[in-house]
C-alpha cells in the first residue's frame, strides 16, 4: 500500500481505470475499510481511497476544498474514473466528486454506497464521544464522569449547529488529550498525531456537511446493512425508497460489510455492467 499526495492506492490496476472511495481511513477500528475490500473486488481497474487533508494553518477547510484537491491528483493521472464507492458519510462527496470528473471525462461513472449516511452533528458527536473515551478509562470514575458529562453539555448546546459544534469537541478533545499524554507521563510530543487524526477525521465530516450531500444519490446505489443505526435504515420507511436511485439489503451488520465477500461481489457485478451499458 502506498499513498500518492491526496489518494491511497490500495490497487495499481491494469486497464488504465480507477475506482474511486471515499472514507476516512482509520488506524485502530475495528471494522475492515477499503484496504481490505479493495483486494475482495474483481482484478481490473486501480483503486483508490481518499486521504484526508492536513490539518493546520494554511490547510484546506471545506468540503470543497477537499473535493478540489481529490480531484487535481485524478485528473492528472490520466486515468478513466470507472466508479465512484462510498461508505457511511463518505457518500455525501460523491456528488460532487461526479461533478467535477464530468468536467473532462464524458462517462459519468456510477456511484454504490456502502450504507450511506448525510454527515451531521449527532455523526460528529458520536464518534467524538468514542474517541474521549480512549482517555476517560485512565481517571478516576469522578474525573471520568466529568469528561462525559461536559461533553454532553457541548452536543445539547451546540448540537444544532454542526460548524460550531466543530471548534468546540476539536478544543475539548485537544486539551484532554495534552492533559492525559502528563497524566501517563508521555510527551505530549508523541500524542499529537492522535489529536491531529481526530481533527481531520472531524473536519471530514464537516466537509461533507458543507456540500449537497444527497446529490447524486438518485442514480446511486445503496448496499444497506441490517444495524438499524447506520445507513438508509435511519430513515423512515416511507421516505426510504425515494432516497437512492436503488437500494440492495443485506442480511449482515455495519461492522462486517466491508469485509464481506458478498457485498465485494455485488460492487464488481455493479462497476461491470456499468462498464457494459
Amino acid at each position: 500500500m502506498r499513498d500518492l499526495n491526496t489518494w491511497r492506492v490500495h490497487r495499481d490496476g491494469t486497464t488504465g481505470e480507477v475506482v474511486l472511495a471515499v472514507d476516512f481511513p482509520m488506524s485502530g477500528r475495528s471494522e475492515a475499510g477499503f484496504a481490505e475490500f479493495a483486494t475482495l473486488l474483481d482484478s481490473g481497474p486501480a483503486v483508490w481511497e481518499t486521504l484526508p487533508p492536513p490539518v493546520g494553518e494554511g490547510a484546506p477547510a471545506t468540503g470543497k476544498e477537499f473535493v478540489d484537491l481529490w480531484l487535481e491528483e485524478v485528473r492528472s493521472s490520466g486515468l478513466v474514473v470507472r466508479g465512484l464507492l462510498s461508505f457511511c458519510a463518505g457518500a455525501a462527496y460523491l456528488g460532487a466528486l461526479a461533478d467535477g470528473i464530468a468536467q473532462w471525462q464524458p462517462e459519468v461513472p456510477p456511484i454504490v454506497m456502502i450504507d450511506p449516511e448525510v454527515p451531521a452533528a449527532i455523526t460528529l458527536n458520536s464518534h467524538f464521544v468514542r474517541a474521549l473515551e480512549q482517555f476517560a478509562v485512565m481517571y478516576p470514575q469522578e474525573r471520568a464522569e466529568a469528561m462525559r458529562e461536559e461533553a454532553r453539555r457541548l452536543y445539547t448546546e451546540l448540537g444544532h449547529d454542526i460548524d460550531l459544534l466543530l471548534p468546540a469537541v476539536t478544543g475539548m478533545f485537544r486539551e484532554v488529550g495534552m492533559e492525559s499524554f502528563r497524566h501517563i507521563d508521555i510527551d505530549p510530543r508523541h500524542g499529537a498525531g492522535l489529536l491531529d487524526a481526530f481533527d481531520a477525521f472531524a473536519m471530514y465530516v464537516v466537509g461533507g456537511s458543507q456540500l449537497d450531500a444527497t446529490r447524486g444519490w438518485d442514480r446511486g446505489v445503496a448496499l444497506s446493512s441490517h444495524t438499524p443505526t447506520n445507513g438508509l435504515n435511519l430513515v423512515p420507511e416511507a421516505h426510504r425508497a425515494g432516497a437512492v436511485g436503488e437500494e440492495i439489503r443485506y442480511d449482515i451488520a455495519h461492522a462486517e460489510m466491508m469485509s464481506s465477500a458478498e457485498i465485494a461481489a455485488k460492487v464488481s457485478e455493479l462497476l461491470a455492467g456499468a462498464a457494459r451499458a
